[in-house]
């Protein structure tokens, strides 16, 4: 039943008062202990954490580099050199005396795929760039190193400089090897290669040289042999041998008989003045008649008909001024071919060795302590520019009622 009055309820039903619990409030960290952490977490990542990859790095991986070091001069002997205790001669920027063309010739050699190919047949170099096991960066065959040929040649580049100093002419071979051994065998090597290239381009320039010159002594002595035969066919088709000393021993058989024939003629007028019925007179008549007639047929025998020698003496004096002219070509030719080779051998250049290859007796690479600390001072650096700013300072004013 419902109680009889209203307020009866109130004594029924008794308030439930509510409390909630508020939580305590948070008390936030000073502004410069935030900044602070925040700085050792940046100095941590970009400082500590850096030099410590890396030195952790050359100090457990890094293979020990060896260099091997040689030094070498291209010379011609023929190039005007500097003399003795003379003053250093600089022309167009390059020494006096030396080839500076074939020093960058063998520069360019040993910085090739010829030369590397070269050191894979006579030094072992992939045995040598495999002996850096361990290292990622320089290990070969490796996973940032590569392993195809192409891939070597960039390796062998990294390992190989050449330098070519052109105030002395000395050529700066450096090889760097894991092996003190495999370093100075392979500047062993490219030295041998840089010889090697020198001797092919001493030839080749020689026989460029003497190309033009053996062509000429070939043409000329051609040229000699067919004059040659073209006066042995004249000599075997006419049967006389010089037709000019014939015809000199005809003119001297002409003066003779004019001569003789002189003498009868005055012997026979001396005889018919002094005795005109002297029986002298018909034998000396005859004999002059007869002088005469030999002297028209040896004159005939010179010139004047078909078979006289003065034509054959032409045709022969042509083919033998033809010859006489291609033997002093040919001799010529042979006499400047001589001189080509001469000028070619006093061309020709050679490697002169400076420094022979050394074998070190130290490892110069790598730099572990300059590594370390560089990046250590790089990363400071970096840190120090990039750090956060420091929070503003609060003051606080006077108070007024």
């Amino acid at each position: 039943m419902p109680p009889e009055a209203p307020d009866a309820w109130a004594d029924v039903i008794q308030p439930i008062t509510l409390s909630y619990a508020m939580p305590a409030p948070v008390r936030a960290r000073p502004p410069g202990q935030q900044r602070f952490r925040r700085l050792c977490l940046r100095f941590l990542l970009i400082v500590l954490l850096p030099t410590l990859v890396t030195g952790g790095y050359f100090g457990l991986f890094a293979a020990k580099r060896y260099v091997s070091e040689a030094r070498f001069l291209v010379r011609k002997p023929n190039a005007p050199g500097r003399a003795s205790g003379a003053s250093l001669s600089i022309d167009d920027g390059g020494p006096k005396g030396f080839g500076e063309d074939d020093s960058y010739a063998v520069r360019d050699f040993m910085l090739s795929r010829d030369a590397m190919d070269l050191l894979v047949q006579k030094a072992d170099l992939r045995g040598a760039v495999a002996r850096a096991q361990g290292d990622p960066f320089w290990e070969f065959p490796g996973p940032l190193t590569g392993r195809h040929d192409e891939d070597l040649y960039r390796y062998y580049e990294s390992l190989v400089s050449v330098e070519y100093e052109s105030s002395t002419g000395v050529t700066v071979l450096r090889v760097q090897a894991f092996r003190p051994q495999d370093a100075q065998r392979i500047a062993d090597v490219l030295m041998g290669g840089g010889e090697r290239l020198m001797n092919r381009l001493n030839e080749r320039a020689r026989n460029d040289a003497l190309q033009v010159a053996e062509a000429e002594v070939a043409r000329s002595r051609a040229e000699a042999m067919q004059a040659q035969d073209a006066l042995t066919a004249f000599r075997e088709r006419e049967a006389m041998v010089d037709p000019t000393q014939l015809s000199k021993t005809v003119l001297d058989t002409i003066g003779n008989l004019e001569q003789e024939l002189v003498e009868n003629a005055a012997q026979l007028e001396v005889t018919r003045q002094a005795s005109p019925n002297s029986p002298q007179i018909p034998p000396l008549l005859g004999r002059v008649k007869a002088l005469r007639d030999q002297i028209d047929h040896e004159r005939g025998t010179l010139a004047g008909s078909d078979g006289s020698l003065a034509p054959k003496v032409g045709e022969y004096e042509r083919l033998y001024l033809l010859r006489e002219f291609a033997q002093r070509i040919f001799i010529s030719s042979l006499n400047l071919r001589e001189a080509a080779r001469l000028d070619a051998e006093r061309q020709q250049g050679y490697i002169e060795n400076v420094v022979e290859p050394g074998l070190a007796d130290k490892a110069l690479y790598p730099h572990r302590v300059a590594w370390t600390g560089g990046v250590f001072l790089l990363g400071f650096i970096v840190f120090w520019m990039f750090r956060p700013p420091a929070p503003p300072v609060r003051r606080s004013g006077p108070h007024h009622a």
